[in-house]
């Protein structure tokens, strides 16, 4: 079994849909996100909900895969939140009630195969 440590993605902002910030690599077929970890940063003065989705390869943003369901994330602060265990080409969407507020970025996760 290997594990390998790699930066999963690059901070982004959120947009006001639902948008990929994070795909899992293709291969080797046996991939498996464990402990996946990222951080919500809220720029603006004022709170603002935001949805995280870990969708299933060829799935889609839906009620069934979402991790974090409009919370809100206070004013010139962030929050933590866990990211459900990933298969090969499973992916994070996410969005906030606003464009450009939020942003988001990896804090932990291991690949494992």
């Amino acid at each position: 079994m290997a594990i390998s440590f790699v930066k999963l993605f690059q901070p982004t902002l959120l947009t006001g849909s639902a948008a990929t910030v994070y795909t899992m690599p293709g291969a080797p077929a046996t991939s498996l996100l464990r402990n996946g970890r990222v951080l919500l940063t809220n720029t603006d003065t004022v709170a603002h909900a935001v949805t995280l989705y870990a969708v299933p390869s060829g799935g889609s943003a839906s009620a069934t895969n979402q991790f974090l369901s409009a919370v809100s994330v206070a004013p010139n602060s962030s929050l933590p939140v866990d990211v459900p265990q990933m298969q090969i080409n499973d992916f994070i969407q996410g969005f906030a009630d606003l464009t450009n507020k939020v942003n988001i970025q990896a804090l932990d996760g291991v690949l494992q195969s």
